[in-house]
């Protein structure tokens, strides 16, 4: 199936935000594959947090971090 590409860039911009949401939200499953492991290391870390969830670094230190570290 072929979609005009103008068409679709014509929409106005909710409608393209709502469509780009739509088309990612049928399709995240398939690409984003989460491992596992990757499963037991997050729920690991989410155990840790809610056993000291005064340990660690708060949002606005690492916004502070990535800008020193990455420039953003």
């Amino acid at each position: 199936m072929l979609y005009n590409k103008g068409q679709l860039l014509s929409l106005l911009p909710e409608e393209r935000v709502a469509l780009a949401e739509e088309l990612w939200s049928s399709v995240e499953e398939d690409v984003i594959k989460i491992s596992d492991d990757e499963i037991a290391f997050a729920e690991e870390r989410l155990k840790l947090h809610q056993q000291n969830p005064n340990d660690g670094m708060s949002i606005d230190d690492l916004k502070k971090y990535f800008a020193e570290k990455h420039g953003f």
